[in-house]
Order: structure tokens, then C-alpha cells, then sequence
């Protein structure tokens, strides 16, 4: 195991409790779609109760072998990349409680013994990236509380879609599967792309035709 610098940190306070921050952490399925301007794909080596492995396709060619494991009971959890079965990089995330519904991540960015030039470029690159990942995390957390909040009653909740050939369909405002907001359009083939976790259901029949089990009633 190498020995690793500590090269670059980020804090930030989020407007959602710890158990959407630790829900997030393990939601590894949202990563190429919430944050399609990183991520390109990733498929899942192994999960588990306290994290996961996968290949992750990063935007702009190349992938990384990714492996975290959360610690809840101390409000941690600690990222691995992997390039070609050698450990790269360590991300170490402490969360805490910040009121009722916040919570404040306090980041480490950690390399294995780097020169100077490569410590400096990772020292901007790091927060600068986090910056992006964590608004648009915020903003999924926020959503997943909500429809915590609203419960499984708003999943009944309808709206009129046209299709394509003219008739008009009864859809969702949430996603059957964690109850975000469905505010996506059908394509020509009457399906819709859930943008959080890229999940695709028929409107006619209402059944998810990528393989997850959720679905709705039509």
C-alpha cells in the first residue's frame, strides 16, 4: 500500500440531513446521469451494504476502477481509484450534522507521493470538481428529502403527456423508484428517461423496459 499526501481539501455545507448524504454515497446507479459532465457509464463490480465497486467511463475517454466503503457510524466514507489494478487516488469524506436538515462534508484529496508540479495542478482541480459534483448532488438530495417528506401517496400523483402518433397519456410526476421528480418528455417510441438514475418506462404499460423491477399503475 503506498504511502499518501494529503494535496488538496474541500468543505462544504449541504441542505440536506446525513441519511441523503449516506444515501447518495451509495447510490452508485446516479453517477453518469446526474453527472453526465463527468461520468460516461459505469458498471457495477460489487455491492454491498457499506459500499461498492464499479468501472467508471470518465467523460473525455479513459476509466477508473472505483471502490468506496462507508463507515456510518463515524460519518465516513473513503473513494479508491484504481488505474490498471493500481491505486491512484484516496478521497476521505467526514460527514456531520448541521441542524435538521443540512449537513456540512469536510474532504481530504489524496495522492500517492506526488512532486511539487503535480500537488499544485491537483490543488485546483480537485475543489474546482467537487464545486460541480456537490451542486448538482445538493440538488438530487434535496428532491430525494422531499419526496421522503411527500411519501409514497404522491406516486399516484398523474400528468397529461402527448405522444407521438397525437393521443395523449397519464404519467407520473415521480419516479416509481425513489420518487424524484419525472419531469422528463416521451420519445417517439412512448418512453420516458428518468434523468436521475436514467431508469426508462414505457407510458403505456407504465413497466421499467431497463430492467429495474419498479413500475406504475396505468
Amino acid at each position: 500500500m503506498p504511502d499518501f499526501v494529503t494535496v488538496a481539501e474541500y468543505h462544504r455545507e449541504l441542505g440536506a440531513g446525513l441519511e441523503r448524504m449516506f444515501e447518495n454515497a451509495l447510490d452508485w446507479e446516479h453517477l453518469p446521469h446526474v453527472h453526465a459532465r463527468t461520468f460516461s457509464s459505469i458498471s457495477i463490480v460489487e455491492e454491498r451494504a457499506s459500499g461498492w465497486r464499479a468501472n467508471v467511463g470518465m467523460v473525455g475517454g479513459g476509466e477508473l476502477l472505483i471502490d468506496l466503503e462507508l463507515e456510518r457510524d463515524i460519518g465516513r466514507w473513503t473513494t479508491d481509484s484504481f488505474a490498471n489494478d493500481t491505486l491512484i487516488g484516496r478521497i476521505v469524506t467526514d460527514a456531520t450534522a448541521s441542524g435538521t436538515d443540512g449537513c456540512r462534508v469536510d474532504i481530504t484529496f489524496q495522492l500517492p507521493e506526488a512532486d511539487p508540479a503535480q500537488r499544485e495542478g491537483f490543488a485546483a482541480y480537485y475543489p474546482a470538481l467537487y464545486a460541480m459534483l456537490y451542486d448538482e448532488d445538493e440538488a438530487m438530495m434535496i428532491a430525494r428529502a422531499g419526496a421522503v417528506e411527500r411519501g409514497s401517496a404522491a406516486l399516484a400523483e398523474r400528468r397529461a403527456v402527448k405522444l407521438a402518433d397525437g393521443s395523449e397519456a397519464q404519467m407520473p410526476l415521480y419516479c416509481p423508484h425513489l420518487g424524484l421528480p419525472l419531469d422528463a418528455e416521451p420519445d417517439g417510441a412512448g418512453v420516458i428517461t428518468c434523468p436521475w438514475h436514467g431508469y426508462r418506462f414505457d407510458i403505456a404499460s407504465g413497466k421499467c423496459v431497463s430492467g429495474a423491477t419498479c413500475s406504475w399503475a396505468v
